[in-house]
């Protein structure tokens, strides 16, 4: 390529395999540009591999192409770490469920109830070996129903959660080294400080976030960046038509599955302003698509508090109050033409039968 004089290349995100391929050239000097494969798909059913090169340089050579953000440094190890670990907590999840499932096949799970909390799970264990000194006359009947395979079987599920409880432990402290090296570098980036201001985002679920956004600098508003996210409604406009469906599935699945755990929190013990959001939206639509909307609304949040470098309460309470003025200033226009339209005595004087009323219902004659 070199002896060609090709200064870019252009590749499709497929899997992992073009990460050496994008490293190689990057170092040798050739600009890659790495392309989203939904948006560049070949037209034509006859499909080679010579075709879709070329397909893709037109597409280059026109300028149709966005190029993907492919992070560097220590937000692309952040970014490793954190998806690592959300695969760790999927396993665990998985293993979890399984065992759960031999559990109720014995009745064991109704004997023990929380089967993963911290003291029971020491009780299931020793159960499991033949001691039942713990144990009241039910649960004792229910593990004595267990046959020798359940017994290996259970055991060795349950340590192979503990494994990967500890794995995700080193993980948790991989990632917290990498946001203090963020945080002393060159650039002092405290966005996962400002991050852990939000109710609902613990220190996981700041970098996750950070890992995903980069820098936020990249998204032009926040609308921009809750479309990268999935949380923005898709939009079919054709003449006077406008329908709105569903959120997209070509999104951030890391990004959206926290925001989305992030508001389920929220919806709970956050702002009360924000829990009357989600009760209003949810009694309408539902839980999710409320929820959702929560998770947006929270994006927004996070774009300005990154932007401005200002913490959760600062952010909400300025936006809290600037929608409360422009509902002040639309309610003060609605009056006006409505005074216009009856005069300024006559509508006075209908505010003052209203009030008038209103007394009268609520303290009585």
């Amino acid at each position: 390529m070199q002896s060609c004089g090709v200064q870019v290349a252009v590749m499709e995100s497929t899997g992992i395999y073009w990460c050496a391929a994008y490293s190689v050239l990057e170092h040798e000097g050739v600009r890659p540009v790495l392309a989203n494969a939904h948006q560049v798909k070949s037209i034509g059913p006859h499909k080679t591999d010579l075709k879709d090169c070329v397909w893709l340089a037109v597409l280059l050579r026109a300028g149709f192409i966005t190029p993907s953000y492919v992070p560097t440094g220590l937000i692309k190890d952040l970014r490793d770490l954190t998806r690592m670990r959300s695969r760790v907590r999927k396993d665990i999840t998985q293993l979890k469920n399984r065992c759960h499932r031999y559990l109720d096949t014995v009745l064991v799970r109704l004997a023990l109830k929380d089967v993963f909390g911290w003291r029971n799970r020491r009780t299931l264990l020793t159960a499991l070996q033949g001691d039942y000194r713990d144990l009241s006359e039910a649960q004792r009947k229910a593990f004595e129903s267990v046959s020798e395979a359940q017994r290996v079987i259970i055991t060795e599920l349950v340590r192979n959660i503990e494994e990967l409880e500890s794995r995700l432990e080193r993980y948790d402290a991989a990632i917290q080294q990498v946001v203090e090296r963020l945080k002393t570098g060159a650039r002092q980036d405290r966005d996962v400080e400002l991050l852990l201001s939000i109710p609902g985002v613990g220190a996981s679920s700041a970098a996750v976030i950070k890992a995903e956004i980069g820098e936020v600098s990249r998204f032009g508003s926040p609308e921009q960046l809750s479309s990268y996210a999935g949380l923005a409604p898709r939009i079919y406009q054709s003449g006077s038509v406008s329908q709105t469906g569903r959120t997209s599935r070509q999104s951030n699945r890391y990004l959206r599955t926290t925001m989305f755990l992030v508001a389920q929190v929220c919806a709970r013990y956050g702002p009360p302003e924000m829990r009357a959001f989600h009760r209003r939206v949810r009694t309408k639509k539902g839980y999710h698509v409320a929820t959702i909307a929560l998770a947006r609304k929270l994006l927004v949040i996070v774009w300005k508090m990154l932007t401005e470098g200002e913490v959760f309460k600062g952010v909400y309470e300025r936006g809290f109050l600037e929608r409360k003025r422009k509902r002040y200033e639309q309610e003060v226009r609605r009056l006006r033409r409505v005074s216009k339209k009856y005069g300024g005595e006559e509508f006075l004087e209908m505010i003052r039968t209203v009030v008038g009323e209103e007394s009268r219902v609520l303290l009585g004659p």
